[in-house]
C-alpha cells in the first residue's frame, strides 16, 4: 500500500469523525410554581435564583437595576430587573395559561394558552420563555449551530392589537384597511453579549395587516417553528421590535413575544481513537517494509 494513500484514509476518517449532537431547549428544567412565572426578582430565594448570575448594575431614573443571566441547557438569556419598581426586561419564563386577561398585568401569558408542544400545538402547564423590550438577547455555546424556534404573541400583545387599549390602536383600524403589523427581528451576532460584527437577520411577523384581502389579516395566536439556519453559528441573537403603532414616547404595542423549543446543534470533533492510530501506524510500517 503507497504511504500517500494510508495518510490520505487517516486524513479522511479525521475530517468524518466530527458530528453534532442536537439539543432543544423546552425550558422544563427551570422551577416555576403551577401557573405561575419567574421574571429575575433580586428578592427572591432558591430555587428561583439558582440559575442567575448578576453581571453589572446601571441606574434605572434612580433605582438600581440589576443586570444578570440565567441559564438552561447551556444557553444563558439576558434579564434586567429593578427591586425599586418591580419591573423586570429580557427574558423570564412562565407556565400562565390566561388567553382572556387584557393589559400589563397579564404579561406572562402565552396567547396560545402554554408551551409548544412542538407541533404547532400548546401544552397546558409546561414552561416557555417571555421576551421584553429592544434589549432582549440570549448567548449560545462555542461551536453552535441554530436550527429553530417556536414563537408566539403573549396575551398582553396580542388582545392590545386585536381590539386596541388606553395606549395601542386596534390593527386594522375601524375599517379594517389600516396597514398595520407588529415584527419581531432577530439579529446573529459573532461574540456573546451582541458583540462583533452582525452576522444575519431573520424576521417574524407576529401580526399583519398588509394583505389586500382583509381575511388573510393575521395576529398570531398559536406556536409556530421558524427556521434558525440562515444565523449560522452566531454566538448571540438579539430581539428588536418594529410596529406600525408608534406614538410621542414610541412603540404603542406591548413589545412582548412567547417562546419556546430552541433546537441548536453542537459540532464537535472527538479525540481520534488511540487502537486506530496505532493500526494504523502499524499498517504503515508494514507497507514501508514491503517497499524493501
Amino acid at each position: 500500500m503507497n504511504l500517500r494513500y494510508l495518510f490520505l484514509i487517516v486524513s479522511l476518517l479525521w475530517t468524518t469523525s466530527t458530528h453534532a449532537q442536537t439539543t432543544v431547549l423546552d425550558f422544563e428544567s427551570l422551577p416555576v410554581p403551577a401557573g405561575q412565572f419567574f421574571n429575575g426578582d433580586t428578592n427572591a430565594s432558591s430555587p428561583y435564583r439558582d440559575n442567575f448570575s448578576i453581571t453589572g448594575t446601571r441606574d434605572n431614573f434612580g433605582e438600581t437595576e440589576f443586570l444578570q443571566l440565567w441559564e438552561a441547557s447551556d444557553v444563558e438569556f439576558f434579564n434586567g430587573y429593578t427591586p425599586g419598581f418591580g419591573s423586570w426586561n429580557g427574558f423570564s419564563w412562565s407556565q400562565v395559561a390566561d388567553t382572556t386577561t387584557p393589559g400589563f398585568a397579564n404579561q406572562y401569558a402565552s396567547f396560545s394558552g402554554g408551551g409548544s408542544d412542538g407541533a404547532g400545538g400548546t401544552i397546558t402547564g409546561t414552561n416557555y420563555a417571555v421576551g421584553f423590550g429592544n434589549q432582549s438577547f440570549f448567548n449560545l455555546p462555542e461551536a453552535v449551530q441554530l436550527q429553530s424556534v417556536d414563537i408566539t404573541n403573549t396575551t398582553y400583545a396580542g388582545i392590545s392589537m386585536r381590539d386596541g387599549d388606553s395606549f395601542a390602536k386596534k390593527f386594522g383600524g375601524a375599517s379594517g384597511n389600516d396597514e398595520d403589523f407588529f415584527k419581531l427581528t432577530l439579529t446573529g451576532f459573532e461574540d456573546v453579549n451582541l458583540g462583533g460584527n452582525s452576522i444575519g437577520a431573520i424576521d417574524v411577523f407576529l401580526a399583519d395587516y398588509r394583505f389586500s384581502d382583509n381575511s388573510e389579516d393575521y395576529i398570531l395566536d398559536s406556536w409556530n417553528e421558524f427556521d434558525l439556519t440562515n444565523l449560522g453559528s452566531a454566538r448571540s441573537i438579539g430581539l428588536s421590535f418594529t410596529t406600525t403603532d408608534n406614538g410621542d414616547f414610541g412603540a404603542n404595542t406591548p413589545l412582548f413575544v412567547a417562546l419556546d423549543n430552541l433546537s441548536y446543534s453542537i459540532n464537535s470533533v472527538p479525540e481520534p481513537a488511540t487502537p486506530l492510530l496505532l493500526s494504523m501506524w502499524a499498517l504503515a510500517l508494514i507497507a514501508r517494509r514491503s517497499r524493501h
